[in-house]
């Protein structure tokens, strides 16, 4: 209790956002880090993964972290149990996807889908394979075929939580007008600038998704109070979490616009950084 007689909510989840938060080169994570998130799950606080990757790649950091943790993935339309089961996921449904699909057609522009295959078995993306691809794909896929699949999307399950391409700026404006125009209120639509390619790259969501409404599906699971959440991220795509944390904490090598959002600004990712979050949750804990 604090001077008031107001209850001080302990901290029981640390939900932490991977590139440029947690993860390091080569999925790794520093052993300091590793060490003080370890003694932190040991204790009385759920460690959880959420990130913008497909679960597949989420696995390499996990493994790197030394324990199993729950994960929210590809923003938050998939949510996985520390057994690699699922607990929630946010599909297309066929239609959408159909939809979504024509148009990126009609303006020459590939789609690549992504899916949760720990669950059904198989690729966890799949390219459209009716138009040629931009070396941005062929690159991807040749780099990661040993996961993927080409084929004509329109001809698939209705199984996909992720829709993305690459293009131009203008190219992708102009993709985001057209499926904000005939589908007005049906999905999330983000464009990223170029990160070691030519192109920008845009995600489609069903409307809605995000880390927060993830994380939400796994505090109702775990019957933990969204009070007692703390995140911690780098980017944009983290603000849904960070505006609605009770605790929030932004990296210090991320984007100087979460500022506002959050309690504090801890060291950068990559100079362990994160065991600042820890010390604060253990030093909150104590005091409740």
């Amino acid at each position: 209790m604090d001077g008031g007689n107001t209850q001080v909510i302990p901290i029981r989840m640390l939900a932490l956002d991977l590139d440029g938060t947690l993860a390091v080169e080569n999925h790794g994570v520093l052993p300091a880090t590793r060490q003080a998130l370890a003694d932190l799950h040991g204790g009385d606080v759920e460690v959880v993964i959420a990130t913008g990757r497909r679960y597949r790649t989420t696995r390499y950091v996990i493994e790197n972290l030394g324990f199993e943790v729950f994960a929210v993935c590809n923003g938050g339309a998939l949510v996985k149990m520390q057994d690699s089961t699922t607990l929630h996921e946010t599909p297309f449904t066929t239609t959408q996807l159909d939809n979504v699909v024509s148009i990126a057609r009609k303006l020459n522009l590939t789609l690549m889908a992504q899916r949760d295959a720990h669950d059904r078995g198989g690729a966890d993306f799949l390219i459209d394979d009716q138009l040629t691809w931009r070396p941005s794909f062929t690159e991807y896929y040749e780099s990661n075929k040993a996961w993927g699949l080409a084929a004509d999307m329109m001809m698939q399950p209705a199984e996909f939580v992720v829709a993305s391409t690459f293009g131009t700026q203008e190219q992708l404006e102009a993709l985001r007008a057209e499926i904000e125009h005939l589908c007005p209120v049906e999905f999330t639509i983000i464009i990223v600038p170029p990160f070691n390619t030519d192109d920008f790259y845009m995600e489609i969501t069903r409307n809605g998704v995000s880390k927060w409404q993830g994380l939400q599906h796994l505090l109702t699971h775990l019957e933990i109070p969204a009070e007692s959440l703390c995140c911690v991220g780098d980017e944009l795509n983290d603000l849904s979490m960070l505006k609605e944390a009770t605790h929030s904490v932004a990296m210090g090598n991320g984007n100087k616009a979460l500022h506002p959002y959050v309690n504090f600004v801890c060291g950068n990712h990559d100079q362990d950084g994160i065991i600042e979050v820890v010390e604060y949750i253990q030093h909150h804990n104590r005091n409740c």
